[in-house]
Parts: structure tokens; sequence; C-alpha cells
């Protein structure tokens, strides 16, 4: 079927030679409107259409969520920074795409997750984030993820005030927006499996009332997992706590022990977006309704 024309959106276009598309050297159809009589292309329609070094975005893509960070991605890839940035915040945007078409192509709602958070930092560990994280139980898949500042604790949550002041706890706030968010794909009776946090029980009901809510008491963690994982024969949130070790491993700014630090919570939440479309599609795939989730590249 010949694609509409993008100027009059009529759908009587013809085909029209080919041309060799000097970057990479891919042949492209071309193709008239019989009505407006201008030309199109295959590429015209693609997700990359313009793009300068559009190769780069696989090659960005696989280093971005293999803990590397974007100055030696950009070291390596021969590329100034600015074009890795640029290419992750359009990755991002076609990782959301796919992500929201991953969701609508399950082939049943979500009837048993696990629901925790990890602490990161933005710029100084005195400016902290929180990232919480929706995974399903019995494929680990990541169901959704949100995030938000939170005011630092413990010994240098003097230091964090004098220094920045009152930094307002914005997590509750965004943990309402994920649990809403994903309600359509979540079933009305799910059992939510979570840590003691004491407001989790509240926000849960709000959203899912017919839901069973079990909590667990906190494990102290090992060394191994970045701390994720727990010093125990068995962790009956080991699947959370495993997904969350995973995000530590694999993106490398979310490392407990790191030179590689978030600047802006906007940035982590573009690689979050990335890693978790390749998390659920290329590291652990489940079946779907014969849809397919990548991109072009």
């Amino acid at each position: 079927m010949n694609p509409h024309c993008p100027r009059c959106g009529a759908g009587c276009s013809v085909k029209y030679g080919r041309y060799l598309r000097a970057e990479d050297a891919q042949s492209i159809q071309r193709y008239r409107c019989k009505a407006c009589k201008t030309c199109h292309s295959s590429a015209t329609h693609s997700p990359t259409y313009r793009q300068k070094r559009r190769r780069l975005n696989r090659l960005v893509r696989a280093d971005i969520v293999s803990s590397t960070s974007q100055r030696r991605i950009a070291l390596n890839q021969g590329c100034a920074r600015k074009t890795v940035a640029r290419k992750i915040i359009f990755l991002a945007e076609q990782a959301r795409i796919k992500h929201a078409q991953w969701l609508e192509s399950q082939q049943e709602l979500f009837n048993n997750v696990q629901w925790d958070e990890l602490e990161t930092f933005e710029h100084s560990r005195l400016k902290p984030l929180s990232v919480a994280v929706m995974c399903c139980t019995k494929t680990r898949s990541i169901v959704g993820f949100g995030i938000a500042q939170i005011p630092a604790s413990g010994k240098i949550a003097k230091r964090s005030r004098e220094k920045y002041g009152h930094r307002a706890d914005r997590s509750s706030a965004m943990r309402r927006k994920v649990l809403r968010e994903l309600k359509p794909y979540v079933a009305a009776d799910v059992t939510f499996t979570s840590d003691q946090h004491k407001r989790y029980a509240k926000e849960i009901k709000t959203f899912y009332p017919e839901s069973i809510h079990i909590q667990h008491e906190s494990i102290r963690g090992s060394l191994t997992g970045q701390g994720e994982l727990k010093r125990t024969g068995f962790d009956p949130l080991f699947w959370i706590n495993h997904t969350l070790a995973m995000l530590r491993d694999n993106v490398k700014r979310l490392a407990r022990k790191t030179w590689c630090t978030t600047k802006k919570a906007d940035s982590l939440n573009d690689i979050l977006a990335i890693y978790i479309h390749y998390h659920n599609t290329k590291l652990i795939p489940q079946p779907t309704k014969n849809a397919k989730f990548d991109f072009e590249g």
C-alpha cells in the first residue's frame, strides 16, 4: 500500500523511481502524488526523517543501556557530546511511544506486581531523587516508573538545607501519578507486594480499592547488587529488588559509586525511558499480539 501524501493527505501516490541515500547507501523508494503532483519517499514517513547521522541511534541506545556515560559514547563514536544528548532525547520520545504500545499489546492485565523505590541524586548527594518502579512478578517486566525530588535525610540533611534551602518532598504526588496512569493496564483485584513504607498502603488503596496489598519488612542489603539484593536466603521482594539492581548496573548514572552523575532529573527520565523499553523488549521479551516495538535507527 502506497503511503499518503504528507502535503495534501491524499492516498493516490504512485511509485516514482528510487534514489540512493548518501549517508548510509540505502536505496529509498520515491513516490509522486497524483493529486498535488509533489514527490515524497518512504523515508519521509520515518521518525528519523532529515536526521543527520541516523546510524548513531542504535549505537547510542546500545551504549546508554549498557552502563556507558555520554562522554564515553561521544568519544567512542567520534561525535560531539551535544549530538549524543540530542540522540537521547529522540530515543526517549520513541521509547515512550513504543512502551505505550507494549502496554496496549499485553494479552492480559497485570494481576501480580511489586512496587518499590530506589534513591539517587541530581548534581549533588545533597539533592536526592526518588525513582518509583512497578514490575510484574511473573515476568520481571517493568510496567512503569516515575521520578521526583525528595529532601535529604540523615547526616547530610542539615548541610542540604544550609546550601540549597528547603527541598520539597514530591515523591507522594509522583507515586500517585504513576499509579493513576497505569490503572488501565492493571487488574482491579491486583496483588501488590511492597516493603513497609508508611504511605504505600493509602496510596495504593486510593486507586486500587479492590487490590490485595502485602507488605514485608525491609531486609538489610548485601554487597552484591549495589545494595538492592538482600542478605537472606529468601527475599519476598526479590523480583523488584533484582530489577532495581539491574537498573543500577545498566544505567551508569544510577550506580552507587560513580563519577557519572545526573545534572537534571529530566535527563534521567529520558534515559530510564530508553532502558525500560530495552529491558522489556530485549532483556526479557514477552509474547505479544504480533506487534513490533523496535524503532528505526
